[in-house]
């Protein structure tokens, strides 16, 4: 009857340990996050420093934008992460390097007309909220820089030849575009009902539905 009882008890906490997690623990931590997407400071290393990132610890993903005309753009902090950015002005596109405490991590971004913009990473988390309207987001598990911008370019030709987008002509300096994109995700999330109890979707559904598939160009048109 001990062995029983103290099983059940087991299971119990268990099952308030999982419930925690679920419905206070995510819920506080999509709250936090979205919180400090409020007012964000992006902080530009000194020169010196920055060099250590891109030619050391960097030095592929520097190889690789110089063989594909991007320009070095700068390094920032923001909170723990590490942003190391280049950008191709004709292109109208970001390349990221993204160094935080959970791994190294890359992204394209290309800015369009009329406020579109198309981000592409291998970083699963950045599925977790949904975008605001006009900005289309998809994640792939590869590593190898190439094939990210390939899927980038594929999802880019699709973009522009479905909904006519241009690419920007006044291409923004990164901290503004950076900075901006994250004031709008934002006020998108917080114009959402019950938004960090509805996280616990996002977090453990969503951004696994989305994770490896390409924009779906259908709910393009009918969304944006």
């Amino acid at each position: 009857m001990l062995a029983n009882a103290n099983l059940i008890n087991g299971l119990l906490l268990l099952l308030g340990m999982i419930l925690c997690y679920l419905f206070v623990l995510i819920p506080f931590l999509i709250y936090y996050a979205i919180q400090h997407m409020r007012s964000p400071q992006l902080i530009l290393l000194p020169e010196s420093d920055g060099d250590d990132y891109v030619s050391a610890k960097c030095k592929s993903e520097a190889d690789w934008a110089q063989s594909h005309q991007f320009e070095a753009a700068g390094v920032y902090r923001w909170q723990q992460n590490y942003i190391i950015v280049w950008e191709n002005e004709s292109q109208a596109t970001f390349f990221q390097t993204t160094l935080s405490p959970y791994g190294r991590f890359h992204s394209f971004t290309t800015i369009f007309e009329e406020d579109y913009t198309l981000i592409t990473a291998n970083d699963r988390e950045a599925l977790i909220f949904p975008a605001p309207p006009g900005r289309f987001v998809q994640s792939f598990g590869v590593e190898q820089t190439g094939v990210l911008n390939e899927k980038h370019q594929s999802a880019l030709a699709d973009l522009m030849r479905v909904k006519h987008l241009e690419l920007a002509c006044d291409f923004p300096e990164f901290e503004e575009s950076y900075l901006a994109s994250l004031r709008q995700q934002h006020e998108f999330v917080r114009s959402v009902f019950f938004y960090p109890i509805r996280g616990i979707w996002w977090y453990h559904v969503g951004r696994r539905i989305k994770f490896n598939r390409p924009i779906d160009l259908q709910q393009v048109i009918l969304e944006n």
